[in-house]
């Protein structure tokens, strides 16, 4: 009990013990630390003491003919003008300690990064880290060994940077070993030389076309980082259609295969028992397809990772390079030239593939024929109607098409004409309908399921053109139409090109 008595005794007295602190840099009032600015910035009483500005907020003016307040430690006044407390001096000694201080803090952290990034030597003792180099003795030096060298008054005055902001060595002259090379020869067909101003102006390179060091240098740094943007544009290109064509390859292995293979078994069910030979022959040319088209996609997703490993080891050395010194750039500009030529070359033979590369489609196309045989991708039915008004010549082009030249005028058309002509994998079915005021209301009924729409106009009869505006507007309105394709023809120019006329139909109606 003694014991517990004394412990607590003794605890007490450590505890009511008033704290004595030695950083001058605290204000004796509020013992915070002084600031450069703000609040706690310190302010000199007439009487030599320091108070930061937040205590002196705090002191209650003594109110007499001139207003003044009482020093917290030995009561001496100290005269206010209008109770504001900001017209008093600042104590600029402190102040200038202060941001010595955090110099020196910043100094000291700036020197531990060093410390932990540097892997250089000290000059002086091996056995140091060096963290600071001196440009004028162009030594390393640690801290310890920069205090103890550099501490007389001629060699305080060196300049002292840390390690990492060391100036490059700038390469000499091959000729002349005790000059700095400079320039560099960029004439066409001459290698790129490192040369100094005596070889610039007596040199073999004298009249030749000739850079600074710095200035060529930077060139290239910027030609590779060009050339690195567009590679990496290239490679996330080839990326996004790897990743296109993994995606078909997914939907042909999941659902597409499947998908085309019930289609098959749906055509062929209501004729099984007549039929069963022709369905397995279909079965087995789509899994022929199929299998092809994977391959040919594999393939290209190969070529395309492979291609894309090669460019990003392509860039990972141009980022070294750009880091190398400026002579080492220049000696190896001539290979990296090569390299980005070849990958430019590369690009462009990418660039210029065509869309079934670059955007595969997963789906697969299946046209049946009459006696049941499956065309994969081979023929395309298109319902074509040829309109216009009466007389503009919409039977003589359907016969133009067909090859056949007509003797004399044609016969007015009384209803349609429909005529199939295969052009290509395009197999067109070509309605002709009537163009007289009495048939045109009839025109809706033959819009179902057409894919593209030949409007032809009289050329030569142009009171009729407002007639023909009319009549194209309300077309072009029609709902049944709105993912048609459309040509307006002009017929009866002067110059005509009948053995031209199926072909210009067919390139003009792809691009519409």
């Amino acid at each position: 009990m003694t014991d517990n008595l004394n412990h607590l005794s003794k605890y007490f007295k450590q505890t009511l013990k008033p704290i004595v602190r030695t950083n001058v840099l605290e204000c004796r009032v509020c013992e915070e630390v002084f600031t450069i600015d703000g609040i706690k910035v310190p302010r000199l009483l007439h009487c030599g003491h320091t108070v930061c500005h937040s205590c002196l907020l705090r002191l209650r003016p003594c109110m007499t003919d001139q207003q003044f307040l009482l020093c917290p430690f030995d009561r001496q006044p100290t005269g206010i003008s209008q109770n504001n407390i900001c017209n008093l001096k600042k104590n600029f000694a402190l102040i200038e300690l202060l941001e010595r201080l955090e110099q020196s803090n910043s100094e000291k952290s700036i020197l531990e990064t060093e410390r932990l990034q540097s892997n250089q030597t000290c000059d002086e003792d091996e056995a140091h880290t060096a963290v600071l180099y001196c440009t004028i003795c162009m030594t390393h030096l640690c801290e310890s060994c920069d205090s103890t060298i550099h501490f007389s008054k001629t060699l305080s005055k060196h300049k002292r940077v840390p390690l990492s902001e060391k100036p490059k060595e700038k390469p000499k002259c091959p000729v002349h070993t005790t000059h700095v090379a400079e320039f560099t020869c960029t004439q066409e067909g001459c290698h790129n030389s490192l040369m100094c101003y005596l070889c610039k102006d007596y040199g073999r390179h004298s009249t030749h076309k000739l850079a600074l060091v710095e200035v060529e240098a930077e060139n290239i740094r910027k030609s590779i980082v060009t050339a690195l943007q567009k590679m990496t544009q290239f490679m996330e290109s080839m990326r996004d259609t790897a990743h296109r064509i993994e995606t078909v390859i997914q939907e042909l292995e999941v659902w597409a295969i499947e998908d085309a293979r019930q289609r098959v078994r749906q055509h062929f069910e209501e004729l099984r028992t007549l039929l069963a030979e022709q369905e397995n022959a279909a079965i087995s040319c789509i899994e022929t397809e199929t299998r092809g088209r994977l391959c040919a996609l594999r393939q290209q997703q190969q070529d395309l990772t492979t291609t894309r490993s090669q460019v990003a080891d392509v860039c990972i050395q141009c980022e070294s390079i750009l880091d190398s010194e400026d002579w080492k750039l220049l000696n190896s500009a001539t290979k990296v030239k090569e390299v980005l030529t070849t990958l430019e070359q590369q690009q462009q033979h990418y660039a210029q593939l065509g869309p079934d590369f670059l955007t595969p489609e997963s789906s697969i196309p299946i046209i049946f024929s009459r006696d049941n045989r499956v065309h994969i991708g081979t023929k395309i039915d298109m319902r074509v109607v040829i309109l216009g008004l009466d007389g503009a010549g919409k039977t003589s082009i359907l016969s133009a098409m067909r090859g056949i030249t007509l003797s004399g005028p044609p016969i007015p058309t009384i209803g349609f004409n429909v005529e199939s002509l295969e052009y290509k994998n395009l197999v067109f079915t070509l309605w002709d309908v009537g163009g007289q005021q009495k048939f045109r209301p009839l025109w809706k009924h033959y819009y179902h399921n057409t894919q593209a729409v030949i409007f032809v106009v009289d050329a030569s009869d142009r009171s009729r053109f407002e007639e023909a505006q009319n009549e194209l507007s309300k077309i072009v309105n029609e709902r049944e139409l709105k993912d048609a394709l459309f040509l307006i023809y002009a017929n009866k120019q002067v110059i005509i090109l009948q053995n031209t006329i199926f072909t210009i139909y067919s390139q003009t109606l792809f691009y519409l």
